[in-house]
């Protein structure tokens, strides 16, 4: 049998091979530390190819049911024993931690069976961590899910901090989607970002860039500028790009004189402004990044709206995004409830996709 992990130290890794910042925290939860621990403990470990009748499954209540004085209880024969008397009950679990002279305590109740099946035991086999006994209803009670081996690998108690690390980026570039890839990328140049970032202007004839500071706001607008824009609009120009500390980047100077629009760092700017010379008449999109706050709410929206009519820019050219670093971000959490009607939302972390807000009866959610 595999040597055992501490909870505590399962839950580290997990957040290593799942960044927060890049992943649902149920993935590397204290419930999903414990559940890599109880796992490894009974031996629900196997490759994706072995037969299913060899296989050892577990129940979701393995992991409740486990407790920090059975992990003490590490020899193989012990560790036969606790699997024997989980599959039958809870009753037979008490009854063993009697003879060890244990109190059976769960860890946690049995109501959170439902979480730890749904969010992470799912999570986990989306992205190639767990693998599920095929043929059985979600609702089933019979034992059905198991560590995949090259999963239950990163959880080597012997492995070092700095080999998880490698072990870890290993193990995502084998066996994540590259949306998931792209997610992780994303968090980790967040956190590790130290130099200026550099913006490249779409659909500029002198291949022009914009040198922002480091930081995430600077990620998010990149992945603006550079993803959404060219995936959502036909052809996008860059008209300002907004920094803190009243720092302005104009963007194509033709567009702007062609365009008639005059930037001034003391009007109400966005981060973003756009234009997409691909329609006719041109549209623009005003854009805020929320890296911690800033989302387009309905004043926000108004003040905005009064800034283009300053442009001669009509109300109907105009539509507002607010880009997020992930679903996952606190920005996001605190955020999206805020966004005014008629907006949309975009995450840097999931490129592809697009929320929209909007009224289903017009006029209905004033007040």
């Amino acid at each position: 049998m595999r040597k055992l992990i501490e909870p505590e130290e399962a839950e580290r890794r997990l957040q290593v091979i799942f960044p927060r910042t890049a992943f649902d925290t149920a993935l590397s939860s204290p419930l999903a530390g414990l559940a890599v621990a109880a796992l490894i403990y009974v031996d629900a470990v196997c490759s994706a190819t072995d037969n299913a009748d060899q296989v050892q499954w577990a129940r979701p209540t393995t992991v409740l049911w486990m407790s920090v004085g059975t992990l003490a209880h590490s020899t193989d024969d012990e560790r036969l024993a606790w699997r024997a008397a989980a599959a039958k009950g809870s009753k037979k679990v008490a009854a063993l931690c009697e003879e060890w002279g244990e109190t059976f305590t769960a860890t946690y109740r049995d109501t959170t069976r439902e979480s730890l099946r749904d969010e992470t035991f799912n999570e986990w086999r989306e992205h190639g961590a767990l693998r599920k006994r095929a043929g059985l209803p979600n609702n089933s009670s019979r034992p059905s899910w198991s560590l995949l081996d090259h999963f239950a690998d990163l959880f080597d108690p012997d492995l070092s901090a700095e080999e998880v690390e490698v072990a870890a980026s290993a193990w995502r570039d084998e066996h994540l989607d590259p949306g998931a890839k792209l997610r992780v990328s994303f968090a980790t140049a967040a956190e590790n970002v130290k130099h200026a970032v550099i913006v490249k202007l779409p659909n500029s004839a002198t291949g022009a860039t914009r040198s922002l500071e480091a930081g995430k706001s600077s990620l998010i607008i990149k992945g603006v500028v550079e993803t959404w824009s060219l995936s959502r609009l036909q052809t996008p120009v860059v008209l300002a790009i907004s920094e803190p500390g009243d720092k302005v980047h104009l963007g194509e100077a033709i567009a702007l004189q062609n365009l008639g629009i005059t930037i001034d760092s003391k009007n109400v700017l966005p981060d973003i402004i756009m234009a997409d010379l691909g329609t006719n008449p041109v549209h623009f999109w005003i854009i805020e990044v929320a890296a911690s706050d800033g989302v387009i709410r309905k004043t926000r929206r108004a003040a905005l709206l009064k800034w283009a009519a300053e442009q001669n820019i009509a109300a109907d050219r105009c539509s507002f995004l607010t880009a997020f670093e992930s679903r996952n971000s606190d920005a996001a959490r605190r955020r999206l409830k805020d966004l005014a009607p008629g907006t949309w939302a975009w995450f840097a972390a999931e490129p592809n996709h697009e929320l929209a807000w909007y009224e289903v009866v017009p006029g209905a959610g004033d007040e």
